[in-house]
Order: C-alpha cells, then structure tokens, then sequence
C-alpha cells in the first residue's frame, strides 16, 4: 500500500513539474537556438558575406522579441498570472502582425542577392536559392495560420497551448539553418541537421502528453504529423517544381 502511495505521490509531483515548466523550459531551447545561430555573426561580422541590412536587423529583432514574449508568457501562465498573460497576448498580436511581412520580405529579398541577408548562410551547396525558399515561405504561412487559429482558441487553453507551441517549432528551421552556415562540416547534411532538433521538439510536445495526461491529445498528433511531413513536400513536389520556380522569378522579378 506504501510503495502504491509513493507512486502515485512521485507521478503527481512529476504532471506538476511537467505542467508548470514544459513551456518554460521549450522556450528557453528555442530562444538557445536563436541565439546560437545569430550570435557568431553579430560577434564576427568580418566573416560575413554581406553588411547587415535594415531590413534583416528588424525582422531578426522582431523574431527574437516574438521569443521572449513566449517565454514570458509561459511563466505567467504557469504561475497563475492570467490577466497579465491576456494583456501580454493582447500586445503580442501587434508583433505578430510585423513578422509576417517582415519574413517574406526577407525571404524575397534573399532570392534577390543570392544569399541570405545576414551574409553567413552560403545558399549555394547543391541547391538554387529559388528552391531554398520555399523553406521559409511555407514556415511563416504555417506558422501564421497556427498562430492565427491559437487566438481564435484563446478561451480553450489546451488547444491554445498547442497551437503556440507549434507555431513556435514552425519558427526553428530558419536559425538552424544559419547555425549550418557557421559549419562547413555541418554543411553536406543541411537537412538532418534541421530535422534531428526539429523532432526533438515534436517528440517533447509528445512525451508531455504522456507525462501530463496518459494520453497523447490528438491536435498534438495532428500538429506532429504536419510538423514532420511537411518539409517532404516543401523539399520535393513544391519547392523542385516549375511553378514554384515561375512564381518566386515573379516575385523577386
């Protein structure tokens, strides 16, 4: 009977913990990623490729903001402060409404000159920048439309939550890819690079479930699913094909 006890005292402390320190704790991985990736260029910017543009500078802020008020908004949630957090994601929406277009016009903008705007991620290994885009572009409407249907379920926190997380993890490939760029022995593998932490992300959305709930919701599957498919067909039918290309020539024409 004492050992049943205990167990069921040490799984109850262990939901508890998961609960007010799982979002805290992605955050804080995403905002480590970020700044991996932009740190060495901003520290050594003789290696650049290229002079930091305003245009780069703002939506690189604007993202990192975006971050921190994920990280933010996770603390107050996790200790009771829910005014506060609705304020927050009152303010938040304003941030949001400048990283949509930011990021496409970077992306665009990218296409352009051939390279990234930052000037330390090489585009050229294997692949046309054309091509490369679709990366990004397809991120930030996924992202959008998550973020977008997470407001719309503000007042059902646990389709909110997941919807945020998600649209967060939507956010990751583009500073992993500029922390490739700081590697050439990273580079021959572009794509398992970005993946491996992109499904320990996803893989942590889903063993939370577990821990939290004995069950693993089913937007939670539904968005793992769509998290892992979908740079396939990014990679593959859309962004290889010639429509794609046309379009983006469009764009950037």
């Amino acid at each position: 009977m004492s050992t049943v006890l205990q167990q069921t005292t040490t799984d109850s402390k262990t939901k508890s913990f998961v609960r007010r320190w799982f979002f805290t704790g992605m955050s804080l991985a995403m905002l480590t990623v970020a700044v991996a990736a932009f740190i060495p260029s901003i520290a050594h910017p003789a290696g650049r490729r290229a002079p930091v543009s305003l245009l780069v500078a703002t939506h690189g802020a604007v993202f990192f903001a975006w971050l921190l008020i994920f990280l933010v908004q996770s603390r107050l949630v996790a200790t009771q402060h829910i005014a506060w957090h609705r304020r927050l994601g009152v303010a938040s929406i304003f941030v949001f409404a400048l990283m949509v277009p930011l990021a496409y016009a970077t992306t665009i903008a990218m296409v352009r000159r051939g390279i990234d705007l930052s000037g330390d991620l090489s585009l050229s290994i294997g692949n046309d920048v054309v091509h490369q885009a679709v990366f990004p572009l397809f991120n930030t409407l996924i992202f959008a439309v998550l973020v977008i249907m997470a407001v719309a379920y503000r007042g059902r926190p646990e389709i909110h939550k997941r919807l945020m997380l998600f649209a967060n993890i939507e956010l990751m490939p583009a500073p992993l890819a500029h922390f490739i760029g700081h590697s050439p022995v990273l580079a021959p593998l572009p794509g398992v690079i970005v993946m491996i932490p992109i499904s320990i992300f996803v893989f942590a959305a889903v063993g939370r479930d577990l821990l939290v709930a004995r069950r693993i919701h089913p937007l939670t599957w539904g968005l793992a699913i769509l998290r892992m498919v979908s740079g396939f067909f990014e990679a593959g039918p859309i962004g290889s094909s010639v429509a794609w290309h046309h379009l983006l020539g469009w764009l950037a024409g």
